[in-house]
């Protein structure tokens, strides 16, 4: 019988495991060793570096998909009697494919599509509302603005709108998403169960798991204008902003709501909807950052895809030290290159 510690009960070790741990050590070593020989923004070992790359993304998708929760477990049906029937199931599938559009061609208006989104959610479900959810959601907003996204408003390194916009709308976010993961079962908030022990453990396990991805990141082009990040703490705090702000949108929000909606459609195919759901979320994570090829294969299926299986496998707060560790490491490039 297998544990949840990647062991079974003959004490066999598990191939699993094994297989991504070896390519956690191959691709961090490699990775590690070429920035030191200064390929950050440069062209050299490209193919390997893709190759590392896209090698312990495999393995750790591998490993996350045998060992996670079964499917077996979720919920029916997030939406309940609102999908019943021909016209029901008709009307969700409408919703996520001008979800699905929207979200491919104009970021601007996703955004305000997901935000109106979380509110009808609050107020349809709103008596599953706890105080909890609204604190921490506010908090949530305040930690991202403090450690990010002031300096991010000094800076101009993201847009003073965006920059309200989540401000505004992250709380609204949070609590949304906490009621999609309840109502789903995909996933999990582990602050929003009381569990902050587990939340903070859960952090620095995503943190770890991704290290090999935040040297890959840091690998690659060097972005100018970052003369202003000269103090040692800056690259430890700056990524908060990303890492709570994207993961609340991108995960909680996006990858529970499109499975929602795909899930009265895909009844026998519970594994379709929810690969789907991740496979979408990253796509629009990827085009977010700019509508090229790159950017989908890059930041997408390099890195969206990776955080969102994280998500749907094990819980928010290891999705949010993934993308912290992502964007940590080339904080701290940012830092010794001034």
């Amino acid at each position: 019988m297998k544990t949840d510690h990647g062991f079974r009960g003959d004490r066999r070790i598990d191939p699993y495991v094994v297989a991504v741990i070896l390519m956690w050590l191959a691709a961090a070593g490699s990775l590690a060793l070429m920035l030191l020989l200064g390929v950050r923004g440069t062209g050299r070992f490209l193919a390997a570096r893709g190759a590392l790359h896209f090698a312990y993304v495999a393995a750790l998708l591998w490993y996350l998909a045998c060992r996670g929760p079964s499917v077996a477990h979720l919920p029916d049906s997030a939406l309940g009697h609102a999908a019943n029937g021909h016209v029901g199931r008709l009307v969700v599938t409408g919703a996520a494919l001008v979800l699905c559009l929207v979200g491919l061609f104009d970021r601007g208006l996703f955004l305000e599509l997901l935000a109106a989104a979380t509110l009808v959610i609050i107020v349809i479900w709103r008596r599953q509302v706890a105080a909890r959810a609204i604190v921490l959601g506010l908090a949530a907003s305040a930690l991202a603005f403090v450690t990010g996204g002031i300096a991010f408003w000094r800076h101009g390194f993201v847009a003073k709108p965006m920059l309200v916009f989540m401000l505004i709308f992250i709380p609204h976010m949070f609590v949304a998403g906490g009621l999609l993961v309840a109502r789903t079962g995909l996933g999990a908030v582990r602050a929003l169960e009381g569990h902050y022990g587990m939340a903070l453990r859960s952090f620095l396990a995503g943190g770890v798991l991704f290290i090999p991805l935040g040297l890959a990141n840091a690998a690659g082009p060097a972005r100018p204008g970052l003369a202003w990040v000269n103090r040692w703490w800056q690259p430890l705090v700056l990524p908060v902003w990303s890492g709570i702000v994207e993961e609340v949108v991108f995960r909680t929000v996006l990858v529970c709501l499109l499975f929602a909606l795909l899930q009265p459609v895909l009844k026998r195919s519970p594994v379709v909807a929810i690969g789907l759901a991740v496979l979408f979320s990253a796509v629009t994570f990827g085009l977010g950052h700019g509508q090229t090829w790159g950017n989908l294969l890059g930041a997408g299926l390099g890195y969206g895809l990776p955080m969102a299986v994280v998500f749907a496998r094990r819980d928010w707060e290891h999705a949010v030290g993934a993308h912290y560790m992502i964007n940590m490491v080339p904080w701290l490039m940012a830092l010794r290159a001034g």
